[in-house]
């Protein structure tokens, strides 16, 4: 009797690690696909922005000529 309960105590430890681990490794697993398809979206964001018609980027970091210009007419 005694080894029977230990042996399903023994069980019932292993099974709950093993969810435990199933579940933490889904998750980081869900999160990188989250995090990939964030990225995604920025990068897309970010380069649509950029390609934006008579948007021309300067060395200053702005974008476009009427940034480029207002920060010209601020140094002279």
């Amino acid at each position: 009797m005694n080894e029977q309960m230990t042996e399903e105590i023994n069980y019932r430890k292993g099974y709950d690690k093993g969810w435990s681990d199933a579940q933490e490794y889904l998750a980081k697993k869900f999160e990188k696909i989250l995090s990939k398809n964030a990225n995604k979206s920025y990068d897309k964001g970010y380069q649509d922005g950029a390609n934006q018609k008579d948007n021309k980027p300067c060395v200053c970091g702005f974008w476009g000529d009427k940034k480029r210009q207002k920060k010209k007419k601020n140094i002279l």
